[in-house]
């Protein structure tokens, strides 16, 4: 048995501006992981072992739909279907709470890496990526900026600009798979950030539609495309502050950041009508302000969990100690 495993993902800035075409978003790979392990067998055969759910062949149930595209993905670069039993062995959870950490994306990476490890060929880090965000792309009905699949790729702190230049999942799938494998749809550059950088996760108790958030969100901006890049360019310009005052080590800059990111994505979901700043979210937000720290919508909003940002331990137990009381917490590291 060969084990595999890949990354959770936590966006700290930028979402729904970096939809566009070379705005930028800071997104975090995170040490709560999915784990999986691959060995060769007489035929491809997928398990979800959480769920008990498995997959030979027709339509793969919904826990294993993303690893079942990114295989078949993967297996028309690689020279054909291996064989090959996949079983993923949790499903990023923690404590049988889903929090939003972008398993779909660490599952396209994993099923790319292992199908391709089957097949005995090699492939770089560039094809792993440009191989998994075209099936996650596709799986997803042709959204999304690919930047959870960075994350859960390459690791640590990334600054990632999209470069999609597919107009459908049907463009993509008729495409020959070297040109898949070569397409580069991101620009990704490492950042770097301070060792005394703390992330907390405040779960608000409904996961988020990212789909059907995405899909408003490209509606208002087709729509109303002033409103549109007024909000985008705010957004970028809180993760270009971001990403300046992480790796300058400007703590009180890193802050404001954050919460200018927050108010934008709130400015975002008003303008378009999107409940991207819950209520639940804007709690934990105020809340981690309160503590001395700094939140935001994590992804899409609309659910899932705001990301909090401190720095140092009692900065971090502070906020971690006031958000308690009313949303579970998690505490994640860069990874």
């Amino acid at each position: 048995m060969n084990p595999i495993e890949a990354p959770g993902k936590v966006f700290l800035a930028g979402e729904y501006a970096v939809l566009d075409p070379g705005r930028p978003a800071l997104v975090a790979a995170v040490d709560l992981k999915l784990q999986a392990v691959w060995e060769t067998a007489p035929r491809l055969r997928l398990i979800h072992r959480p769920s008990g759910a498995s997959w030979e062949s027709g339509a793969p149930p919904d826990e294993l739909r993303f690893a079942v595209r990114a295989v078949q993905m993967a297996s028309r670069f690689c020279g054909g279907e291996p064989g090959m039993r996949l079983v993923f062995d949790n499903d990023m959870a923690s404590r049988h709470v889903k929090l939003g950490l972008g398993g779909s994306a660490a599952a396209s990476v994993i099923a790319v890496r292992a199908a391709c490890a089957a097949a005995g060929r090699e492939i770089t880090e560039d094809q792993v990526i440009s191989l998994a965000l075209a099936s996650h792309w596709v799986e997803s009905g042709g959204s999304g900026s690919g930047g959870d699949v960075a994350a859960c790729a390459m690791g640590g702190l990334l600054e990632v600009r999209s470069r999609i230049g597919w107009k459908s999942p049907e463009d993509v799938m008729a495409l020959p798979p070297q040109q898949v494998a070569e397409a580069r749809p991101l620009e990704v550059r490492r950042v770097k950030f301070p060792p005394e950088m703390r992330l907390l996760l405040a779960f608000t108790g409904r996961a988020a539609d990212t789909r059907g958030l995405i899909a408003a969100v490209k509606a208002f901006s087709a729509g109303q495309r002033g409103l549109w890049r007024a909000r985008a360019v705010d957004i970028a310009t809180a993760s270009e502050a971001l990403r300046d005052a992480l790796e300058s080590g400007d703590q009180t800059a890193a802050l404001d950041a954050i919460r200018r990111g927050a108010a934008a994505m709130a400015a975002l979901g008003e303008q378009a009508k999107v409940p991207i700043a819950t209520p639940e979210l804007l709690h934990a937000c105020a809340l981690a302000a309160f503590a001395g720290a700094a939140g935001k919508p994590s992804g899409s909003g609309g659910g899932d969990c705001a990301v909090i940002l401190a720095f140092g331990d009692e900065s971090r137990d502070r906020a971690e100690a006031t958000l308690k009381p009313y949303f579970p917490v998690f505490r994640v590291a860069p990874t």
